[in-house]
């Protein structure tokens, strides 16, 4: 008997077809319901954007599984002793994969990132913006250090560790993954997957870390890096961010006041309150900041400029630029992936509608 209704099943591929969509999986107590290609051009490894970060964390828990790694909150400085003076030498891992390091940081990785020829040793020179654990703020400078952690951690650069350890036990064999000039794997972003064997990845979670009769990663330690893992935010747990049942977003007039009163641009301000309202997804919201010209990567840091609301938590997800979506709804057994390749011709043309994926997934 079929867990869901063909017509709910319909109604997503309609709504992947509509979005662009390239390839979407979906998998139900590790079983294929949903298995298409809807772009023409084949199955094939495509560019998973900030999905890659997902699959960061499951390398770190097969590295702790293994004893490589003694704890999330070991210091960066044992690694790298550079980091042993001044305030750095109290930024752990947990903070690299929690985006709370402090590292100063540019939103647009195009900008900074990309242009350097050695990802790790561009985020060891980061100035400190905040103290280590005082702020949340997206990070991708400080996950790529993650990854230089890791080839300390287990003498092999990431993603080779990747192919010994994770990939090839799933039979995961048509892979890529994009390298800095240094030679260093990228960790925001750069991973190449089939859409199913991501999918096979997310059931590796779901299934707390075990591959058929084998326990690849600690499912104690699984279950841990998929809560909250701040008391800076309830939406994310170690590199994962976690999935609730509803979510709202509420902008209010004393929002605007504080990012006016932290510094902000009279343009900042008045696109604050032209966005005042609450928004039951962040489809809508976007949306709304699209017609408004609201940025809030430029607004003055560590401002808080809307209030989030969520429900019960059934699971855990990641999302990247284009649509890229892997969403792991535990409650359901299902594990769901949307990718969208960066060759599509209109690839960046609904990325206003990541949430449309999500809560459709929700409602199956």
């Amino acid at each position: 008997m079929m867990p869901f209704a063909t017509n709910q099943l319909t109604a997503l591929l309609n709504e992947a077809r509509s979005t662009n969509t390239s390839a979407l999986v979906l998998l139900h107590n590790g079983q294929p319901l949903v298995n298409e290609i809807l772009d023409g051009q084949g199955d094939r490894a495509i560019e998973t954007m900030s999905l890659t970060k997902a699959i960061v964390s499951l390398l770190v828990g097969r590295a702790l599984t293994l004893g490589l790694l003694p704890s999330t909150d070991v210091a960066v400085s044992k690694f790298y002793p550079e980091w042993r003076q001044g305030q750095k030498r109290d930024i752990t891992l947990r903070h690299l994969m929690t985006h709370t390091s402090g590292l100063q940081n540019t939103p647009d990785a195009g900008t900074e990132i990309y242009p350097s020829p050695d990802f790790v040793q561009l985020a060891l020179s980061a100035e400190l913006e905040h103290a280590p654990g005082s702020v949340f703020s997206y990070n991708n400078k400080a996950v790529n250090l993650i990854l230089g952690l890791l080839e300390q951690a287990t003498g092999r650069k990431a993603d080779e560790f990747a192919r010994e350890e994770l990939f090839t036990p799933l039979g995961i064999q048509d892979w890529g993954w994009d390298h800095d000039t240094a030679g260093n794997p990228h960790g925001m972003s750069g991973l190449r997957l089939r859409p199913l064997d991501l999918a096979r990845l997310g059931e590796l979670a779901r299934n707390d870390g075990a591959f058929e009769q084998t326990v690849l990663i600690d499912p104690a330690w699984m279950r841990l890096s998929t809560q909250p893992a701040t008391k800076l935010t309830e939406s994310i747990g170690l590199l994962w961010w976690t999935l609730p049942t509803w979510t709202h977003y509420e902008i209010t007039p004393e929002h605007v006041q504080a990012v006016q009163e932290a510094g902000g641009t009279d343009e900042q301000v008045r696109a604050l309150a032209e966005t005042v309202g609450t928004f039951s997804t962040q489809g809508s919201l976007v949306a709304r900041m699209n017609v408004t010209g609201l940025v809030p990567p430029a607004l003055p840091k560590g401002t808080k400029w809307v209030a989030v609301r969520t429900g019960p938590l059934v699971g855990f997800r990641h999302d990247g630029s284009l649509g890229q979506h892997l969403v792991v709804n535990r409650e359901a057994r299902l594990v769901a992936v949307r990718l969208v390749d960066w060759r599509h011709p209109h690839a960046q043309a609904d990325e206003t509608r990541f949430t449309a994926f999500v809560n459709r997934i929700l409602e199956l």
